[in-house]
């Protein structure tokens, strides 16, 4: 996990070449644990000033460090969302053109990505579209290597 995890980083905006199963599933698997552990920190930080606010209907100046510290980790959340977006993309590059299919399904993820970001839940037939643009890249990123590539 470690190494698909660094070779992660090393090929931060690599949109040549490929990339494993392997690797992919390993760097999703990384990334995964590293998101669960984020909340888990945030979750047990925010407890104590949600409950207080919740309670008394606002903050204390006792729960202005740790309202500082969420700060923080929200901070650090959206850094790391931000420095892992391209090279997620590059992965996901690596990983459509590894099973064979052309480099232009990557439009998928792309389009599946703007969808996301751009229009998330306003509409039941955007949510639908975006659910089968991930649904095929899932299909995709599953496949073994070559498996789309056609026999000449």
């Amino acid at each position: 996990m470690f190494k698909a995890y660094k070779k992660f980083w090393q090929n931060y905006v690599n949109f040549n070449g490929r990339t494993t199963r392997a690797d992919y599933w390993w760097f999703i698997l990384a990334n995964t644990i590293i998101w669960l552990l984020w909340i888990a920190v945030f979750a047990g930080v925010a407890v104590g000033p949600i409950m207080k606010y919740v309670d008394y209907g606002h903050f204390t100046q006792a729960d202005t460090p740790m309202l500082g510290l969420l700060i923080v980790l929200l901070l650090l959340a959206l850094f790391y969302a931000l420095a892992t977006f391209i090279p997620r993309l590059s992965l996901q590059y690596r990983r459509i053109v590894d099973t064979g299919l052309s480099p232009w399904w990557f439009l998928l993820v792309v389009i599946g990505k703007f969808l996301s970001i751009s229009a998330a839940a306003q509409n039941s037939a955007i949510t639908a579209a975006i659910f089968f643009l991930n649904l095929a890249v899932f299909v995709i990123s599953v496949s073994k290597t070559d498996a789309f590539k056609k026999e000449k």
